[in-house]
C-alpha cells in the first residue's frame, strides 16, 4: 500500500503540490533583505493548508551554500511568558554552537542574556526557601534593579556581536495557530521584543484567522498588532484543482489497492460522485490524507460487500460534514425507502420525508453536496425533494450492484456487520454462480442455515434477467425438490408471502427465459418426471396453465390440459400413505376442482384413518386480523370448513373421520377435534375474523 501521511513534507523532491520554486523564492527573498535592523517573514494560511511544508523546503533552500544559519524553534516547549523567553534564547544558543565557528561564538553572549532574563524565583537558593526569610521582598527588589542595568548591557553587547556577521541567523517558529490563546500572545510579544535584534530573522507560520482571534481577546487589533510586527507576510498558495485532483486519485488507489473493494467499483457512476460530493468537500492535502485513511479502514471492514462508490461518497460525508452524516444515519428509512407502485404522497407515511427534510436541514451550508448525495447514492429518497419516483422494482438492481440505495446494504455500510438480508443475497450471488449444476446448487442450498433458506431463494430474483437457459431444468427441479423442506417461520402481520410462493416466483422466472410454449412444454416434462412432491409437481401446472389468477399461460392451452389430466390420474394412483405427507394436502386435493376441464375434488374415505387425520390438520389455520385504527393483533384458529367436508363428501363423512380420530388423539389432534366439533354443531367465524 502507497504510504498515506498527515505529516509535512522535509524536501523539495517531495514536493507534489508544485510549490517548491516559491519556497526557493522566498529564501532568496531573505537572502537578500536587509536584516540589520531584525526581519520577521510570516508565512500564511489556514490549518492543513501546508505551511509546515513550504517552511521546510524553506529552510532547505537556505541550508544550501552559501547557507544561512536555520534555527528552529519549538513553541510547545514552554508555558508562560517568563519561560519562553528564557527557553527561547537557551534554545537559541544551543543550536548556535552546532552552526559555523563565527556564530557559536555569539552562543555564549546568547546564553548569559537568557540567564538574566530568568525570573528570580528560579536562580539559586532563591524562590520558596529564600522567601521565607523577613525582607526577602525588600532584597529581591534590589537584586532586580541591579538586574536591568546588566540586561541592557547583556542586550547591547549581543546585539553588537550579531550585528557582526557577515550573513544572518535565520530563526523558524511553525504551528504557532496550534497553541493556546495566551501562547499565542506570549509567543507574538516575544517576536516584537526581540525583532530588532540584527541579523536574526523570523519566518513565523501561523494561521492569520487564529491568531488575529488570540490577539484580539488581550484588547489588541489583532490585524494592526500582526502589520506592525510581520514584515513580508506570504499566502500558502491553494493547490491547483487539477493537481488536487491527482493527488487525491493516486491516493485514493493507494488506500484501497491491496484491498477487495476494487473488485466493485463503478466506474461510471465515480466521475459524478467524485465532483458532486468528494471534491467540493476536499480542500488541502491534509483533508486527502484523513480521507483516505478513513476509506482504507471502512473498506478493510467491508471488503467488497458495498459498492466503493457508494463508500467514497459516505465516507467524504461522514469526515467533512459530520452533521449530516448523523442525519444521514437517522434518515436510513426516509432515504431508502421506495414509494409504492400506486404512489399517492396523500397514504405515504410522512415521517419518510420529515427524515430527509432533515438531512437536508443539517446541510444548509452545503446544500449542493448534499442534494447530489441524494441524487446519486439514494435515488429512492428523490421523490422528497422533487425529482424522480422510484419504485420496489429498483430494489433487486440496487441490491446487485450493492448499492446503499438498498437498506440492506446501507445497513451492511453504517453497522459493518453481515445482517439477515445481506448474508442471503451472498449466499444466492453463489447460488447464481453454480445454477446450472444441478448437483452444486443442490447442495449448496441444503447447506444453508434453515432459517435463511427462504431468503436465499428470494433473492435469486435480483439476477432474473440473467438466468441462463442451460440452468432453466435442473435450477427448477432443485427448487422444486426443495419446497417439501422449506422450513415454516412466523409471519409478520399482514405478511402474505410464504415459501411456497417464494419458490413458484422464481421457478416462473425461470420457465420464462425460454422463448417458445414448445419449449417450456419440453422442459414441464423433464422438470416433472424428476420432482416426486406432488404439492411441487402442482406448483409448476398452475404456473404454466390458464387457471384465472394463478396461471401464465406458458404452454398451449392443449399441453395445459394434457399436463393436468396427467397430475389427476397419477394423484388418483397414489397410496394414501404417499398422499399423507404431502405439505399442503387439502390444496393438493381439492385443486382438480379447478383445472380447465372442471373436474372433480379428489375423494378421502373417512375410514382411511392415517390421510382424514393428515387432511383435518392441514385444514387447521392461524387467522389473523386488525382493526382500522389499531395495532393491536388479534389471532384466532380456523378450519377450511367447506373444501373439507367437499373432500368427505359431506359433513356425516366429516364427522365419522372425527369420531373415529378421537379415541386415540394426540396433543396435536385434540384442538382440531374440538374445533371441528364446533363446525359441526353450526358455529362459523365472523366475517371480521372474530370467535
Amino acid at each position: 500500500m502507497a504510504s498515506i501521511s498527515d505529516n509535512p513534507i522535509d524536501r523539495a523532491e517531495q514536493d507534489l503540490l508544485q510549490r517548491s520554486t516559491g519556497a526557493a523564492n522566498i529564501a532568496r527573498g531573505i537572502r537578500d533583505v536587509d536584516a540589520s535592523g531584525g526581519y520577521v517573514v510570516g508565512v500564511v494560511g489556514p490549518w492543513g493548508s501546508g505551511k509546515t511544508s513550504i517552511v521546510n523546503m524553506v529552510g532547505e533552500a537556505l541550508r544550501r551554500e552559501p547557507a544561512l544559519p536555520v534555527i528552529e524553534f519549538n513553541p510547545w516547549m514552554f508555558s508562560g511568558t517568563d519561560e519562553l523567553v528564557q527557553t527561547f534564547f537557551r534554545e537559541l544558543a544551543a543550536q548556535m554552537r552546532l552552526k559555523d565557528p563565527k556564530v557559536a561564538a555569539i552562543a555564549e553572549s546568547v546564553n548569559t542574556y537568557a540567564d538574566l532574563l530568568s525570573p528570580v524565583e528560579a536562580l539559586p537558593l532563591v524562590g520558596a526557601w529564600f522567601s521565607r526569610f523577613r525582607g526577602a521582598a525588600k532584597v529581591v527588589a534590589e537584586y532586580q534593579e541591579k538586574r536591568k542595568g546588566s540586561i541592557a548591557d547583556q542586550r547591547h553587547k549581543l546585539s553588537t556581536e550579531l550585528a557582526k556577521l557577515d550573513r544572518p541567523i535565520v530563526v523558524i517558529i511553525d504551528d504557532i495557530d496550534r497553541l493556546e490563546s495566551t501562547e499565542i500572545r506570549d509567543i507574538f510579544k516575544l517576536v516584537r521584543l526581540t525583532a530588532s535584534f540584527p541579523n536574526v530573522v523570523y519566518v513565523l507560520a501561523f494561521d492569520r484567522i487564529r491568531v488575529e482571534a488570540a490577539l484580539n481577546q488581550s484588547g489588541f487589533d489583532g490585524r494592526a498588532y500582526l502589520e506592525k510586527i510581520i514584515q513580508l507576510g506570504i499566502d500558502v498558495p491553494s493547490v491547483p484543482n487539477a493537481v488536487l485532483l491527482r493527488l487525491l486519485g493516486e491516493s485514493l488507489q493507494g488506500a484501497v489497492a491491496d484491498l477487495d473493494a476494487l473488485e466493485r467499483f463503478d466506474e461510471n457512476a465515480w466521475p459524478d460522485v467524485l465532483m458532486e460530493i468528494v471534491r467540493p468537500l476536499i480542500t488541502n492535502m491534509r483533508d486527502v490524507a484523513r480521507y483516505c485513511a478513513a476509506v482504507r479502514a471502512t473498506s478493510r471492514t467491508l471488503g467488497n460487500q458495498v459498492e466503493l462508490v457508494d463508500v467514497l461518497a459516505l465516507d467524504a460525508v461522514r469526515i467533512f460534514l459530520p452533521d449530516v452524516f448523523q442525519s444521514v444515519v437517522a434518515g436510513r428509512d426516509g432515504l431508502t425507502t421506495t414509494s409504492s407502485a400506486s404512489f399517492n404522497p396523500r397514504y405515504e407515511d410522512p415521517r419518510l420525508k420529515e427524515q430527509v427534510d432533515a438531512v437536508v436541514a443539517a446541510g444548509a451550508q452545503r446544500p449542493d453536496v448534499v442534494k447530489a448525495l441524494i441524487e446519486r447514492l439514494f435515488p429512492a429518497a428523490r421523490r422528497h425533494i422533487g425529482s424522480n419516483t422510484y419504485d420496489s422494482s429498483w430494489r433487486p438492481t440496487w441490491l446487485r450492484g450493492r448499492r446503499v440505495a438498498h437498506p440492506d446494504v446501507f445497513a451492511l455500510y453504517l453497522e459493518q456487520v453481515s445482517n439477515d438480508g445481506m448474508r442471503a443475497f451472498s449466499n444466492a450471488e453463489k447460488a447464481f454462480a453454480v445454477l446450472d449444476d444441478e448437483d452444486a446448487l443442490d447442495a449448496l442450498l441444503r447447506s444453508c442455515e434453515t432459517s435463511e433458506l427462504e431468503d436465499v431463494v428470494g433473492a435469486l430474483e435480483a439476477f432474473e434477467t440473467e438466468f441462463p437457459i442451460d440452468a432453466v431444468v435442473p435450477a427448477s427441479r432443485v427448487l422444486l425438490n426443495l419446497l417439501p423442506d422449506m422450513p415454516e417461520r412466523p409471519r409478520r402481520t399482514m405478511t402474505f408471502v410464504d415459501a411456497r410462493l417464494v419458490v413458484v416466483r422464481v421457478v416462473l422466472r425461470l420457465m420464462r427465459r425460454l422463448d417458445s410454449p414448445d419449449k417450456v412444454m419440453e422442459a414441464a416434462g423433464q422438470i416433472l418426471a424428476e420432482v416426486p412432491s406432488f404439492a411441487s409437481r402442482l406448483e409448476l401446472i398452475t404456473i404454466l396453465g390458464y387457471r384465472e389468477g394463478a396461471g401464465h399461460r406458458l404452454v398451449s392451452e392443449a399441453d395445459a390440459r394434457v399436463l393436468e389430466e396427467r397430475f389427476r390420474e397419477q394423484l388418483m394412483a397414489a397410496p394414501s400413505s404417499i398422499l399423507a405427507n404431502e405439505k399442503g394436502l387439502l390444496r393438493l386435493l381439492y385443486a382438480p376442482k379447478f383445472f380447465g376441464d372442471g373436474g372433480d375434488a379428489v375423494q378421502v374415505d373417512p375410514k382411511n384413518l392415517p390421510l382424514a387425520r393428515a387432511l383435518l390438520l392441514d385444514a387447521r389455520s392461524i387467522v389473523r386480523s386488525q382493526q382500522i385504527g389499531s395495532r393491536s393483533v388479534r389471532t384466532g384458529v380456523r378450519l377450511s370448513w367447506e373444501p373439507l367436508v367437499g373432500l368427505f363428501g359431506g359433513e356425516p363423512a366429516v364427522k365419522e373421520a372425527v369420531d373415529a380420530l378421537r379415541g386415540t388423539a394426540d396433543d396435536e389432534m385434540k384442538p382440531v377435534i374440538e374445533l371441528a366439533d364446533k363446525y359441526m354443531a353450526g358455529w362459523r367465524p365472523s366475517e371480521w375474523g372474530d370467535d
